[in-house]
């Protein structure tokens, strides 16, 4: 999968070592981060992402301690950044055992309470001497304060300061920023419920399900959060509810498919309708909504039960794109045809051919390059 017109020349500009506008992380790619194809995992990427993310506008959140910004707010509390979406992002290349992971993250759009960080991910190998951009990705957060309120799920979210008067960023991409915002803020005026079928996934014994349908491959897997999984105000890393996704998503598909040999190729926009906190039990089921020729479809959703109050929240949605390797060439394979014996399935698979037409559009369009 291609991210058109994706480059170094398309990075943003640094802001300096010391900016509360920038952060980079690095980690060498070992043998636990593989998939059964041994390239990296999907998710791996995704919490790498987010955790780069989480830093760079959390430390943005509480720059008004600086000289600069003193006055901004009327309070000083501590602050931490929480995940609200995730846009559309496509795994450009894979990335490979062995390879350092290069994460930069940049602010690069603030409102009156959110904040836009652009993220992009390198590969280096560093006996050649050699990168390759592999993912980009664009994250909101919002500021939330570090206390007892905050850790019991009461998220309030708290003014942002404004970027430095002296970042310097190209034109087109503060215009980009904020026209996404905009296009956001539209669409939270008009849908506050978290979008798409929210029930849980009732798994039937493989032996009734009609083979290739979504009953023959539909999964589930749950989960305790817990306290290395967390921030320091309780609530569960974004990066972890993106991998048990992705990990749940490559079940479904490799299921599907009959093969370990698949990868994440692309996934649609993520919205954070609930925190996720130390202790819950959280749920992910997933099922296969469309199949092309040479790609699948997964539908994953995230429910979130408190032990102590029996409350059961749904608090994500998403499409993951998955493809399936040959893994002797690597060349992708094709994907056996969704089968779709009930009205439900077949109104499913139509929504999702329409999800994928507009994808190839939008990579035609290179509507994805940020």
């Amino acid at each position: 999968m291609t991210l058109g017109g994706a480059s170094a020349a398309d990075s943003v500009e640094p802001a300096g070592g010391n900016s509360p506008t920038q952060s980079t992380l690095c980690r060498v790619m070992l043998p636990d981060d593989a998939n059964p194809s041994g390239n990296v995992h999907g998710g791996t990427i995704l919490h790498l992402i987010e955790q780069a993310g989480w830093i760079v506008a959390t430390r943005h959140c509480n720059s008004n301690k600086s000289s600069e910004n003193s006055g901004f707010f009327s309070s000083a509390k501590d602050l931490s950044a929480a995940l609200v979406r995730v846009e559309h992002m496509d795994f450009i290349q894979p990335m490979y055992i062995g390879e350092i992971a290069q994460i930069t993250a940049n602010v690069v759009f603030t409102s009156e309470r959110s904040m836009e960080v652009r993220v992009e991910v390198w590969a280096e190998n560093a006996s050649k001497g050699q990168r390759r951009l592999t993912n980009q990705a664009i994250l909101w957060y919002v500021a939330v304060p570090m206390d007892k309120e905050t850790s019991a799920g009461h998220l309030k979210s708290q003014p942002v300061p404004p970027l430095p008067s002296n970042l310097k960023l190209r034109k087109e991409v503060a215009a980009a920023a904020k026209e996404r915002y905009e296009m956001q803020k539209a669409q939270r005026a008009q849908a506050q419920e978290l979008p798409g079928d929210t029930k849980l996934v009732a798994l039937q014994p493989e032996s009734d399900a009609v083979a290739s349908s979504p009953a023959a491959s539909q999964s589930s897997l749950q989960h305790v959060i817990l306290p290395s999984e967390c921030f320091a105000n309780s609530i569960a890393q974004g990066g972890v509810i993106m991998k048990l996704m992705d990990t749940l998503a490559g079940v479904t598909a490799a299921r599907h498919c009959r093969s370990p040999a698949v990868v994440t190729a692309s996934l649609d926009a993520i919205d954070f309708h609930a925190p996720v906190l130390n202790g819950n039990l959280v749920t992910v089921t997933g099922r296969v909504t469309h199949t092309s020729k040479r790609s699948m479809e997964i539908e994953v959703i995230v429910f979130a039960d408190n032990a102590f109050t029996g409350e059961r929240k749904a608090t994500n949605t998403a499409y993951f794109t998955f493809v399936t390797l040959n893994r002797l060439t690597g060349k992708v394979n094709e994907v056996p045809q969704l089968s779709t014996p009930t009205d439900e399935d077949k109104a499913r698979f139509a929504e999702g051919q329409q999800r994928y037409d507009e994808r190839k559009e939008a990579r035609k369009a290179q509507k994805y390059t940020y």
